[in-house]
């Protein structure tokens, strides 16, 4: 199966998943990730940065961590996973804007707080070998990556998809359309840059 970008670490589409659906009584079984390469194996080397096994696995755990149904051993879904931890990784990093990023990782933080109680949180960390810095950093970073392509989508992008798409009919404005409109002109640049540009600058990949 081939998984798109769309269906990793969408963290909004995580929390809702887990919001309402689990309470501090319940049960959740976390998976297992299967990695017997060396920690310090090189998986992929970005614009001559090496990408290591264990910077991959930790990225999985994360995931595993929001989404526990996430098929974290998977080798098609575990590429894609390092195609989107290097996005968050480099591009990331440039973002401008703090603001919306600390607005966004607080709310899902929230969100997450609400959903796992902490014996639960910490029942995760403890199998997955984690910790609650290291998904606040994931966390953190993909918003950051999200910033990014967000600052360069203008104005007239945004009511140009509204005029195209017809949101009229959904939404009285073209301001109250505007972040979900963003949400999928984000997406699309994510996308692109992985397909166009990403794969490109990436001279090794071995993921198993």
């Amino acid at each position: 199966m081939i998984y798109t970008a769309r269906q990793l670490f969408l963290f909004l589409i995580a929390a809702l998943l887990i919001t309402g659906c689990v309470n501090a009584s319940e049960e959740v079984v976390f998976p297992t990730l299967n990695n017997e390469q060396p920690s310090n194996k090189v998986v992929a080397i970005y614009k001559g940065d090496p990408i290591t096994s264990d910077e991959l696995r930790e990225f999985l755990a994360v995931q595993g961590f929001l989404d526990p149904d996430a098929p974290v051993n998977d080798s098609s879904y575990r590429k894609d996973a390092l195609y989107q931890l290097i996005v968050d990784k480099y591009v990331g990093e440039e973002a401008v804007n703090t603001d919306w990023v600390n607005q966004q990782s607080e709310q899902l933080w929230n969100e997450i707080e609400h959903s796992y109680s902490q014996k639960i949180r910490e029942q995760a960390y403890e199998e997955l070998d984690i910790t609650e810095e290291v998904v606040k950093k994931h966390i953190k970073a993909h918003f950051q990556s999200k910033q990014f392509f967000r600052d360069k989508i203008s104005e007239e992008d945004v009511k140009g998809y509204f005029d195209k798409a017809g949101y009229s009919a959904e939404f009285k404005t073209v301001e109250e359309a505007k972040e979900p409109i963003l949400q999928k002109l984000v997406q699309k640049a994510i996308n692109n840059y992985v397909q166009d540009e990403l794969k490109r600058q990436i001279k090794y990949v071995q993921v198993s």
